[in-house]
Parts: structure tokens; C-alpha cells; sequence
């Protein structure tokens, strides 16, 4: 199956349902949609583009990108979204990596985009909506095509989109995601959580993430649902939207659920319509888990995945989640849970030796299945680097419990070695967490002469809290081995975050490791 069947076969099954609604915009139904990307594929083709050729996105959420995902998937175009949140050199790096021939550019992002002249690769740049000031307006190319399917030759093992690695330690790396890879992620999300026919999604992660895969276009669509767009996420309409679409799925990352229960309107609205919300980022803390339970009801999937795996590996199902219970059962609230049903997991130690399942010894997460991509970009010698024969190598440390719990402890790369030591900051930020002031966490090591590296915490405090450095050093001191201790903690009004909402370490370690060299 080809991404471009679901809407083929949706126009004939679900034509006249929606399939994209956008608040204030306006709808699209199934057969419109259908229609729609077929003149863009069309309109693809009419300017020079073929096969193989990339086309990049810079663009928040709206409903053209899921035009664009589908026009890609009929043309043989590779789609190559843009992460808008990254610099104009990081952007400009990247597209001269990936070397696009044309690029969207969404008119509320204009004023931000002078650095595509910089790219010249470019020969098309096509401005969307209203006001955008460019030659090439899209809503004019796609209605000045006919409408028939282009008839391109498209196989499963076709490049489909690159997905950006989330660019955490340096410039992203485009993974080649293929047909076969997206089509088994959003099976896989359908095995492991509940989908009705014509369920409803509210689209709150940026679409530029993980494209055109279960993040974006999402398992809802396949079913003949419809997803609801807003330019980025807000609380206030998250929780005003689900009753008006009767929204029945939603990913959201912990930082979203946490500004979601801190609104002031988060007890005034019915919620029960939500069947799923996928978590993903890292794991909902306890107290956290409970309180969005009494709100949203028992609907929440932890998840663990990356762009190389299409958001896909590991989950917490929902029978494994424990707000109360024995102290093995809450604790793998912590954990990324097991397998998901079309991905296989290992985690090795250097030698690639599973390491023992006694929840203490960590090694690295292998993954394997349908969904990995089975290459990066133009990149040979990394794509040898990120692989062990079938196995990609994820570049996170975790540890597995003997029922098989995977824990994920840290990136390698953000490991902390303190006196020769091993520490795991995600451990570290556990502790902290545990305190009602804090609303976000990142733990860090920073120089020192003695030890190489010293524990430094960077705390935001959460809505209407206040707590004092020395009391949260004091409070994790008490939940931590001594070489553990937080050795310093600052109070911080934000932390920087990627498009997935991941907290970026690198860009907060570069403020104390310039002139120093890290000892990993």
C-alpha cells in the first residue's frame, strides 16, 4: 500500500465526509482532498519536478501540508520539511544538504524568510495563503490543473519525505523515510491504540515532524476520520476544541499537558469524547499522570520514538500504567514500556550483548522493523555509524527490568561523567521533578577542574510556585546518591526547546563549555 491510496480509496468510501478542517478557514472533504492533490501533484510535474526531486516546507500548521504530504506521496516528489523554530544558518545548512528545487513558504513566515535566497538549489519559491508577495502562489498552481490522478510511478520503497533528525547535537540529518515505512508506522499506532472509523485528531505537534507519518497525517485519516488544524498548540483552544470537533486523538508532549491542567478553563469543558492522546517527548511523571487523568480520563499512551523510526518503537500500555500500587508497578511509570507490535527492541552493551534485564545496567536501544528508515540522506559513512546489520543503533541509553520495562536513562550524548562516573541526568531530573514547584526541568554538566564535569540543574518553576535554589538542591539531595546531587541549580523564566518540543541540552551547555572541552 502507498501513502497516496489512503485518500484514493477514502475519496471513493468517504468522499463527501471531512477530512481537514482548519478553525476559521474552512473545511475539505475526502473527495475535495482528493482532488486537491492530484492538481498539486499536476502542478509538481508542471514545473520541471519529477521523481526523486525535493520539495521543502517552511510553513506552521495548516492544511496545506496535508495537501503536500499527499501530493508528494502521487508525484515521486521528496517532501523535506522545515523545522521553523531552527536559525536562518541552521535552515540554510540544512537545504544545502538536502538541495530542494522548490520550497513553500507560508505568508505568515515572509518577514522570516530571506535566508532562501541562500539556497540555490531553490528555483521555485511558491508562497502560501494571502499577502505572501512571491511570483508563485500555490492556492493558483493547484487550481489551474485538472484534477485527474497524475499516473505516476510510485513503488512502497520509494522515498517518500526526509524526515530532520531533531537536530539536538548539531545540524539535523535528513532520514530517508519510504511508503512502506510510513504505511507501517500508522499500523502500528492502530495495533497498539483504540481507532474507530471516522474518529477525529486535533493536530497540536508541529507537522513538520516526522512527516507525513503518524505525528502528522496520522492513523485517524486512514480510518476515514478527519483531523483539526490550528496554526500551533494553545491551551486554551486545545481544551474548546475537543468539545466542538468531538475530538476522539491527540499527541501531546508532558510540557502541553502540563499547560493544558494549569488553565484556568481546564475544569469547564467535556473532554470525553478523547479515546487516545499519545505522549511523547519523555514520560509523564506521576503526579502529573494522575491529576490529567481526573481531567482527561484513562486515555494516555506514553510513547518512545524518533524521526528514523517514524515515531515508532516502544509503548506504555495502558494496563501497565500505575498511579498507585506496588513500587515496581509505579515505578515503570518512568519507563517506555515494551515493543510496539511491528517493531523489535534490543538494548546492548558496547559489544552489542543485551545487557542484563535488572533495571540497573544500561546499554543503548537498538531498534528493528518495517517503520526504520533504511538510510540517511546522503550520508554513507553515517548510515553505516547509526547501523549494526538489520539494527539501528537510537543513541539512547536505557535499562531493561526483568518483565522487559525498557527505561530510557539518557542520550549517550548527554550523559553526564562526574569524577569518572556515570550520571544519567534524566535520573537526575526525575528527582527534581518530584517537587510541586518545579514545571520544567534540563540537567547538565558543566565544567570543572576537579571532577570534569559537575551536575548543574536549570529549573522553571511551575504556574503560581516559588522555591528557592537551595531548597530544590536540598529536596534532590534527599532522593539521590551523593555523586547524584545537583551541584548547582539556577531558575530560569524558559528552556529552549526544538519543534518537537524537546528540551535542547546542546544549545545549554554551549553557554558554559565554550573555551572547555567535555570529557565524553
Amino acid at each position: 500500500m502507498l501513502v497516496s491510496d489512503i485518500v484514493r480509496r477514502n475519496a471513493d468510501f468517504y468522499g463527501d465526509r471531512e477530512a481537514v478542517v482548519v478553525p476559521g478557514r474552512g473545511s475539505l472533504t475526502w473527495a475535495g482532498l482528493e482532488e486537491r492533490t492530484n492538481q498539486l501533484a499536476r502542478a509538481f510535474l508542471g514545473l520541471g519536478l519529477g521523481k526523486g526531486d525535493r520539495v521543502a516546507t517552511y510553513a506552521p500548521n495548516c492544511g496545506e501540508y496535508i495537501e503536500f504530504f499527499f501530493g508528494c506521496a502521487k508525484s515521486g516528489v521528496i517532501g523535506s520539511t522545515t523545522n521553523i523554530r531552527l536559525a536562518p544558518a541552521e535552515l540554510v545548512s540544512y537545504l544545502n544538504y538536502v538541495e530542494p528545487s522548490a520550497i513553500l513558504v507560508h505568508a505568515d513566515l515572509v518577514g522570516q524568510a530571506g535566508w532562501v535566497a541562500e539556497v540555490p538549489s531553490i528555483r521555485h519559491v511558491i508562497g502560501v495563503g494571502e499577502g505572501h508577495g512571491f511570483d508563485l502562489d500555490y492556492a493558483g498552481l493547484v487550481e489551474a490543473q485538472e484534477g485527474g490522478d497524475p499516473g505516476c510511478a510510485v513503488d512502497d520503497t520509494d522515498t517518500y519525505q526526509l524526515g530532520a533528525t531533531s537536530g539536538t547535537t548539531g545540524i539535523p540529518k535528513g532520514a530517508v523515510l519510504t511508503h512502506r515505512n510510513a504505511i507501517a508506522a500508522m499500523l502500528n499506532w492502530m495495533a497498539d491504540m483504540p481507532y474507530p472509523p471516522e474518529g477525529t485528531n486535533l493536530q497540536n505537534i508541529p507537522l513538520f515532524f516526522n512527516p507525513g507519518g503518524p505525528a502528522g497525517m496520522h492513523p485517524v485519516l486512514m480510518k476515514g476520520g478527519r483531523t483539526v488544524i490550528f496554526p500551533a498548540f494553545e491551551p486554551g483552544n486545545f481544551l474548546r476544541a475537543v468539545p466542538e470537533y468531538r475530538v476522539t486523538h491527540s499527541i501531546l508532549v508532558p510540557t502541553m499537558v502540563g499547560m493544558v491542567l494549569a488553565h484556568p478553563e481546564c475544569e469547564q469543558h467535556d473532554l470525553s469524547s478523547i479515546m487516545a492522546v499519545s505522549i511523547g517527548g519523555s514520560p509523564l511523571p506521576r503526579e502529573v499522570l494522575a491529576r490529567a487523568r481526573e481531567v482527561f480520563g484513562d486515555v494516555f499512551f506514553p510513547m518512545y520514538g524518533m524521526a528514523e523510526s517514524y515515531s515508532s518503537g516502544l509503548i506504555l500500555r495502558r494496563e501497565d500504567q500505575h498511579t498507585e500500587g506496588t513500587e515496581e508497578q509505579v515505578r515503570r511509570l518512568g519507563s517506555a514500556g515494551k515493543p510496539m507490535v511491528l517493531n523489535q527492541v534490543r538494548v546492548v552493551d558496547e559489544h552489542g550483548v543485551d545487557v542484563p534485564r535488572d533495571n540497573a545496567t544500561a546499554g543503548e536501544v537498538w531498534l528493528k522493523g518495517d517503520t526504520l528508515s533504511p538510510e540517511y540522506f546522503r550520508m554513507p559513512e553515517e548510515t553505516v555509524a547509526a547501523r549494526s546489520g538489520e539494527w539501528f543503533k537510537s543513541g539512547d541509553l536505557a535499562t531493561v527490568d526483568p518483565d522487559g520495562f525498557v527505561t530510557i536513562v539518557d542520550r549517550l550524548k548527554d550523559m553526564i561523567i562526574t569524577g569518572g562516573i556515570n550520571v544519567f541526568s534524566v535520573e537526575v531530573e526525575k528527582a527534581l521533578y518530584g517537587h510541586p514547584a518545579v514545571g520544567q526541568v534540563a540537567v547538565i554538566g558543566v565544567p570543572h577542574d576537579k571532577w570534569g564535569e559537575a551536575i548543574h540543574a536549570l529549573v522553571v518553576p511551575a504556574p503560581g510556585q516559588e522555591a528557592t535554589p537551595e531548597e530544590l538542591m536540598a529536596f534532590a539531595a534527599e532522593r539521590l546518591a551523593d555523586y547524584k546531587k545537583p551541584r548547582s541549580l539556577e531558575i530560569v523564566d524558559e528552556l529552549p526547546v526544538g519543534g518537537t518540543g524537546k528540551i535542547l541540552k546542546k544549545e545549554l551547555r554551549e553557554r558554559y563549555w565554550t573555551g572547555h572541552e567535555r570529557p565524553v
